[in-house]
């Protein structure tokens, strides 16, 4: 005698049921023979074959896949797979290759820096993360990338990474010379709010070479090998940049050991590009002096004006 299948072994629904031909009692437990053919249904929903791990699903048309979020094929430039389980070869989410990242329903390329411009990628990074030679913030060293700089500064959309070690020891050059448009900070308050250490840089340059101001030009002409395209983006820290290092240092120290580099210790003087007038020049200072206790930034001391050789340590905006 002829039964149906259908509902001899489900019990179900002919909407949700594959389409099969009447059999004898002694029938296939082949799922796929069977209309079995998919390997999980959307949400759950669907029959599982009595045989088997595969599935009948309510219907495996395109429109009902898509219902259910299955609408991507993960194909294609920056895609390696598709996430979790498929519905119809289609799937909720994608895996995505080395170097993209899902984002709005895409693989794309991970976000990364402006090397020497605001792009507003600083807020992916934080103070203590190390910038690498491909524009990207981590928190620690990433295999296939070279750190260029730790960041020490995020003031609005910009941040400002700096060499884990000095490029040097220079001297401001120019004593007695007041520069040109180059702003004079003759207090503490405004030297901290200055920021704008590039074009602070930039008016240093061009008021004399190599010879007459080392420390400006030692930061212009900086190029870490790994990243040559930062050529002329390096510039002197403005005392800004200092005054929030100052406030981190345990932080940035700490990523500076990290990643092999020289931490800030005591009674290590650092050179900004903030002019306080023709004979001084702020500097970052963390020991004692003649004395006399310093933290932060400092102008004035009888032996430490615009002569005296300080190190460089070049910072860049991203």
């Amino acid at each position: 005698m002829n039964i149906n299948l259908k509902f001899l072994l489900l019990g179900t629904s002919l909407s949700l049921i594959p389409t099969l031909t009447n059999a004898q009692c002694v029938a296939t437990t082949d799922c796929a023979s069977l209309g079995y053919t998919q390997t999980s249904c959307p949400d759950g929903k669907g029959l599982k074959c009595p045989f088997g791990n595969t599935f009948a699903c309510p219907a495996s048309d395109k429109s009902v896949c898509e219902k259910y979020g299955f609408k991507y094929t993960c194909s294609g430039t920056g895609y390696d797979s598709g996430a979790g389980q498929s519905c119809n070869n289609k799937y909720a989410s994608c895996n995505c290759s080395s170097g993209y990242e899902w984002k709005a329903e895409q693989c794309k390329k991970y976000s990364s820096a402006i090397l020497g411009q605001c792009s507003g990628y600083a807020k992916n990074c934080k103070i203590g993360d190390i910038l690498n030679n491909d524009g990207i913030c981590s928190n620690d060293k990433v295999s296939g990338k070279t750190p260029i700089g730790v960041v020490v500064t995020i003031n609005s959309n910009c941040g400002y990474a700096m060499t884990i070690s000095p490029i040097g020891s220079y001297s401001w050059g120019g004593y007695n010379q007041d520069i040109p448009n180059l702003p004079n900070h003759t207090n503490y308050t405004t030297a901290i709010a200055d920021y704008d250490g590039y074009n602070n840089t930039q008016k240093i340059i061009q008021a004399g070479d190599g010879n007459k101001f080392p420390a400006a030009w030692a930061t212009i002409n900086y190029t870490p090998t790994i990243a040559p395209d930062t050529k002329g983006k390096w510039h002197l820290p403005a005392a800004g940049i200092w005054n929030t290092v100052y406030k981190n240092m345990s932080t940035i120290n700490n990523t500076l050991s990290k990643i092999g580099g020289m931490p800030f210790s005591n009674d290590t003087h650092h050179w900004s590009s903030s002019e306080y007038d023709g004979r001084y020049a702020w500097y970052f200072c963390t020991g004692e002096i003649e004395g006399q206790s310093y933290a932060g930034i400092n102008f004035l001391n009888s032996s430490y004006t615009k002569a005296a050789s300080y190190y460089v340590r070049p910072v860049i905006a991203f």
